[in-house]
């Protein structure tokens, strides 16, 4: 039990660290607009066309995962504020994800465990969740709740373990980005790369990918309700 709780200390020092590092660079770097206002979708669909890629849609995602690559499809998502806005933020979003192409297409095998993954985390967390709830409700939270814990951390370790590819996707579309001249002076670089390395730790915790989710459900319902 007591390594459980060091193992769940760990994690949660870890995640809250990559977590709030990434929202406050991020909220940062939102209020900058590049000059040249291309947006988000414009800035991936350049950076493959220089790098030679062909085959790879560009769509406004949704979901748990808005901001994605995916292998198998070759599809490339964005969440709808970085489709279509200029801002650092929504730049870095953009790039990190076809930096993911760029690893795809070079045959970089580590995309594919980065990718399992955060799939795992998404799918297994809501999972976990119900069975802390159920083992509190039936008294069970002795027995059941350590491996519930350890289950979380787990994942957790998986996707701070996968960190690196974020990283690399990250340094992939940077140099394309450099070769494209997309940025007209160092504070527009600066911003944009500020994001992208602040962005390869965001989803290391499941329960912030699933929290994130629930709070991008619920903000315009709850825009609507009020008079």
């Amino acid at each position: 039990m007591q390594l459980v709780l060091l193992l769940f200390l760990i994690a949660i020092v870890g995640t809250m660290w990559g977590r709030t590092r990434f929202l406050k660079v991020y909220g940062q770097e939102s209020k900058n607009l590049l000059s040249s206002r291309i947006t988000g979708a414009e800035l991936a669909e350049a950076i493959l066309r220089k790098r030679g890629i062909s085959g790879v849609s560009i769509a406004r995602g949704g979901g748990l995962l808005p901001d994605s690559y995916d292998p198998a499809t070759r599809r490339l998502t964005l969440a709808p504020q970085h489709f279509g806005a200029s801002t650092y933020s929504a730049l870095a979003i953009a790039s990190l994800q076809a930096g993911k192409a760029i690893q795809h297409f070079e045959g970089h095998r580590p995309l594919f465990w980065r990718n399992a993954a955060v799939q795992w985390a998404v799918y297994l967390t809501p999972g976990l969740a119900f069975a802390g709830l159920v083992s509190f409700a039936l008294g069970l939270g002795k027995s059941l709740l350590p491996i519930v814990i350890l289950g979380w951390c787990l994942l957790t370790f998986w996707n701070f373990l996968t960190v690196p590819t974020e990283i690399d996707a990250a340094l992939r579309s940077k140099r394309e980005l450099e070769s494209m001249r997309t940025f007209r002076n160092i504070d527009e670089r600066v911003g944009v790369e500020r994001v992208m390395g602040a962005a390869s730790t965001a989803n290391i915790d499941p329960i912030s990918i699933l929290g994130s989710w629930i709070a991008r459900c619920l903000l315009p319902w709850m825009r609507e309700k009020k008079p």
